[in-house]
């Protein structure tokens, strides 16, 4: 069997799952504040605010690979909005039961997120790259963090 903690991914490879996986969680928490705007102004100002979390460490991966001239590796599309997949009639929250089920969805997928960023940290073979992988992996603790306050405050008001 092959020990995870023995293998490292090439530099390259790791800017780049981290930063596509930025990408795709900006992208959740963009469409997730519109999401929730009708129904609590409150908890889509907090989508926004973990969007705009995403935005700076997208930064921070990018500067990091500019540093080891890697910068090519986090070259992804401009930040710019999917199309909704969610059907028209139902794209807005408008009960508690809908709030619930999409903040269970962030979180789990927060929960995945910051396991990769673990991981990403666990296999890191390059020097340059273990303040940032760190700084990463502990930022997404603090967004699953974040999101556990919101699902229990949403708990309380339903």
């Amino acid at each position: 069997m092959i020990d995870i903690k023995t293998l490292t991914l090439l530099p390259q490879n790791e800017l780049l799952q981290a930063s596509t996986l930025e990408l795709k969680t900006w992208r959740r928490y963009r469409q997730l504040a519109l999401r929730f705007l009708p129904y609590d102004a409150e908890l889509s100002n907090r989508m926004t605010e973990l969007g705009v979390a995403c935005e700076r460490r997208l930064e921070a991966l990018r500067w990091a690979a500019d540093n080891l001239g890697l910068g090519a590796c986090v070259d992804l599309p401009a930040l710019q909005d999917e199309p909704a997949r969610a059907h028209p009639e139902r794209f807005f929250v408008v009960d508690g039961a809908t709030a619930d089920q999409l903040l269970q969805e962030a979180m789990a997928a927060a929960m995945e997120a910051h396991r990769i960023a673990r991981q990403l940290q666990a296999v890191n073979g390059t020097p340059e790259l273990e303040r940032p992988l760190l700084e990463y992996a502990r930022q997404k603790q603090l967004e699953c963090h974040i999101l556990m306050e919101s699902q229990t405050d949403q708990q309380k008001r339903a």
